[in-house]
């Protein structure tokens, strides 16, 4: 039987394939600190830039900025980090805000090029490595395992 991908999910594991047969010197040229880092800036201006014009309640977090009160078809799930900027409607729990954190180190560490990794990871946020990797019950994707008694 055969497996249906959207089509974002098709071009996002084709260009998924492109960077591992690449892999090597082109991978690490396009994830290269000052290469990473500009498309890091240029994703986080866009995405605040995005929530600026939807109306959006702009605060700071840490690193993070946090883009509130917009409507939820601006942004994937219950919110989505785009370089240093989560845009979300309501979505700002502490924990959730810390997964997010990790999606924003994940940008700064590659950029641009984070986006084709992403899609090519899969849209199913329990098996997605970025997920997994940014905490899945964090995130929202799990329930919370309640506390070990010691």
């Amino acid at each position: 039987m055969a497996v249906h991908r959207s089509p974002i999910a098709t071009v996002g594991a084709r260009v998924g394939a492109l960077g591992r047969s690449l892999a090597g010197p082109a991978f690490r040229a396009v994830t290269a600190r000052p290469v990473a880092a500009a498309g890091h800036r240029v994703a986080t201006e866009a995405a605040r830039l995005w929530g600026r014009m939807l109306g959006g309640e702009e605060r700071q977090v840490g690193e993070l900025t946090v883009i509130s009160g917009l409507p939820s078809w601006a942004f994937g799930r219950g919110g989505t980090t785009v370089g240093a900027t989560f845009l979300t409607r309501s979505a700002t729990s502490p924990d959730i805000l810390a997964h997010e954190d990790v999606h924003r180190r994940q940008w700064e560490r590659y950029g641009l090029w984070f986006i084709p990794m992403y899609f090519a990871a899969g849209l199913d946020g329990l098996t997605n490595k970025w997920e997994i990797e940014a905490g899945l019950e964090l995130g929202g994707y799990l329930p919370k395992r309640p506390p070990s008694i010691e």
